[in-house]
């Protein structure tokens, strides 16, 4: 059985700013209240929790359907789940947003609500390695660590992988099956029930989940309404899809879109109800985000509440804006996000929203960095300029990531983030690798002259960070002897999982930029600000 979770967006950061501050929490990880010793061992646990959960009869094939009611905060839906061998296909209603997840023979993809269809590279495995630990616990992973009475009357297991997730699962002491998991995702410490075990072919299986992650906004319930195991399922069924109509459609030449460069920030002026509103050409964003106000004066509706974390907190409602208009490109009953955002422009026009993975999807995207300019080109018309380096990227979050290296330490999860003006390493990929990860000189310096905590903003709030130069930064053909970052602190919500960090316009600008979506590559091609550094 697949659990379909929000995954909070990638959104990238803008305008860097330096300010005093306090530290963030950490992730509360305590355990359970009330631990009491108990005599039952792991190993004698999981074998009474796998003959309490059975397995599916002899001779039924490997399928299954099943047909869920849902709801999330204040939001109703269905979802249908089917699986056969090692592929599924789960497909979710919630508001006017049909999104899908799935794996096709070995690929992983995902369809968001304007049905761009996204193959992943399996980068996140935290579930995965848990379940390994649980199971083998080769490595000492998992561990139990007593008996509660509440919230349910449980044996309580720790889950702790190298490489995993951090956990506690709690099984019920007379039944032996799984009633709670206490997890940490994104920073936070969230909550999953599972009741109304049913038996069908031998299989005892939840029929009612219900998820918590602090928010009450965030509630959400999945009740069962159907299964069916070991019917007929078409290969077609588990396919790929196709996508859907593009949102941008072009022909014939290259469209130039006028932009504004604000320190290096491309800045897009958009129509919308003969309004113009200013967004930031966003890579590092994983959809379309527009300021709630904004929203709000255009008297669009809103569906749901929702409360996500990226630099801070904040409250977000999907919306479908019936027109907006770039230049010459008109894009019609576009799904975005609304939430609250502000930014300025370097000159203090005000910015409200992002154009990140659904508006970059459909077109390949030129931006010329030392004139200033942005255009866009058919996908089926366009040739890569001689001298420009092509990179496979890969979609897992909807952000372009790409392979690189720091100091010889391998970076296999780079984010290409056209809205973040510094490049970023995540504190995870620094910590993991010390000797790696060593100031040259600058950062210390900085930190000498400026003895504050930095911090640079993002949706929602901001980041606490501190510059580092480390090197060399190895990035396809290229090497750069050392390279100044801002390293990220106590910030697991802006981070999010398996990723190492950010590579921002500071050094995008040395080099003409063609984001190739439609064909998953990025193009660098040299320009004359990196001939002239280089």
């Amino acid at each position: 059985m697949a659990r379909n979770r929000p995954i909070a967006a990638v959104v990238a950061v803008a305008l860097m700013v330096a300010s005093n501050g306090a530290r963030a929490d950490e992730p509360d990880t305590s355990a359970p209240p009330g631990i009491m010793p108990t005599a039952m061992t792991l190993t004698q646990l999981i074998a009474r929790t796998t003959e309490a959960v059975g397995r599916v009869q002899t001779g039924v094939p490997h399928t299954r359907r099943e047909q869920w009611k849902i709801t999330f905060g204040s939001l109703n839906g269905s979802r249908a789940y089917l699986e056969s061998g090692p592929d599924f296909r789960n497909e979710q209603t919630l508001g006017p947003a049909r999104t899908a997840e799935g794996r096709s023979a070995g690929k992983t993809w995902r369809m968001n609500a304007n049905e761009q269809v996204s193959v992943g590279s399996n980068l996140h495995r935290e579930d995965d390695v848990d379940a390994a630990a649980l199971h083998s616990n080769a490595r000492g992973g998992a561990a139990i660590i007593g008996q509660v009475s509440t919230p349910v009357d449980s044996y309580v297991v720790r889950v702790d992988p190298q490489g995993g997730r951090f956990e506690y699962r709690f099984y019920d002491r007379k039944t032996f099956l799984l009633d709670r998991i206490e997890e940490i995702r994104d920073g936070r410490r969230g909550t999953i029930v599972f009741s109304d075990y049913r038996t069908t072919k031998g299989l005892t299986e939840p029929w009612h989940v219900h998820t918590s992650d602090g928010f009450t906004t965030n509630d959400g319930d999945e009740v069962l309404q159907s299964l069916a195991i070991g019917g007929a399922v078409a290969p077609s069924e588990l396919s790929v899809p196709p996508n859907g109509a593009p949102i941008i459609s072009l022909t014939g030449s290259p469209t130039n879109v006028p932009i504004v460069m604000s320190s290096d920030v491309i800045v897009v002026p958009v129509r919308m109800g003969g309004h113009k509103v200013d967004f930031i050409l966003d890579s590092g964003a994983d959809g379309i985000v527009i300021d709630k106000g904004v929203v709000e004066a255009l008297k669009i509706p809103e569906y749901g509440r929702i409360t996500s974390e990226t630099a801070g907190t904040y409250v977000e409602s999907d919306i479908v804006i019936p027109a907006m208009l770039v230049g010459d490109l008109s894009l019609q009953n576009v799904h975005a996000r609304s939430l609250p955002f502000t930014q300025w422009t370097d000159t203090g026009t005000p910015v409200a929203g992002l154009l990140g993975y659904d508006f970059i999807h459909d077109v390949v995207w030129h931006i010329d960095y030392m004139k200033g300019t942005l255009e866009a080109i058919a996908p089926n018309s366009f040739v890569p300029p001689p001298g420009a380096h092509a990179f496979s990227v890969t979609f897992d979050d909807n952000v372009p990531t790409v392979v690189a290296a720091i100091g010889g330490a391998p970076a296999p999860a780079f984010i290409l983030d056209t809205g973040a003006d510094r490049s970023i390493i995540f504190s995870r990929f620094a910590d993991a690798h010390p000797q790696q990860i060593v100031d040259l000189g600058l950062g210390t310096q900085m930190r000498a002259s400026f003895p504050f905590v930095n911090k640079f903003s993002g949706v929602g709030g901001a980041v606490e960070s501190r510059p580092i130069q480390a090197g060399p930064l190895a990035l396809g053909p290229w090497t750069f002897p050392k390279w100044l970052f801002q390293v990220t602190q106590d910030a697991a919500s802006f981070e999010f999982e398996d990723y190492d960090g950010l590579l921002g316009q500071d050094l995008l600008r040395n080099f003409d930029v063609y984001l190739d979506y439609p064909h998953s590559k990025v193009y660098l091609l040299p320009n004359e600000r990196f001939r002239q550094r280089w």
